[in-house]
């Protein structure tokens, strides 16, 4: 399974955001969260790499007050592979959650503490 997104969080999102789209071109689309964050578009829909999100430090508390760029790894039953986490000495950073219309989430990290997120697709998530 290879990640199919990725998320940064940054101390200044107005900056991180204008750096990004002078330097890379990525194209920031506002996202219905409960807190600023943006879809990044990082190319057309047919070139090669994934497209990611952002957000600030201050609305992520898993990041620890520092800057985090974190992978998300799609798996067919999010369940099943929280426990994989737990039983191979990974921890479960924050529970499994909806983001409606897209699926369940939840964001783990490996024995040694690096955090990644799994997600399972579920357009009904609610």
């Amino acid at each position: 399974m290879k990640p199919t997104y990725f998320d940064f969080t940054v101390e200044d999102l107005g900056k991180a955001r204008r750096f990004f789209e002078r330097v890379f071109g990525w194209r920031f689309e506002k996202f219905p969260m409960p807190y600023e964050y943006y879809r990044i578009q990082t190319g057309e829909p047919d070139e090669p790499g994934i497209d990611g999100g952002i957000g600030a430090i201050k609305d992520t508390s898993i990041s620890g007050g520092k800057p985090l760029a974190q992978v998300t790894v799609p798996v067919p039953n999010l369940d099943e592979f929280l426990s994989r986490v737990q039983t191979n000495g990974g921890l479960v950073v924050e529970p499994k959650m909806a983001i409606p219309g897209i699926g369940w989430y939840a964001t783990c990290a490996e024995p040694g503490g690096l955090k990644f997120g799994i997600i399972q697709a579920d357009e009904g998530a609610k």
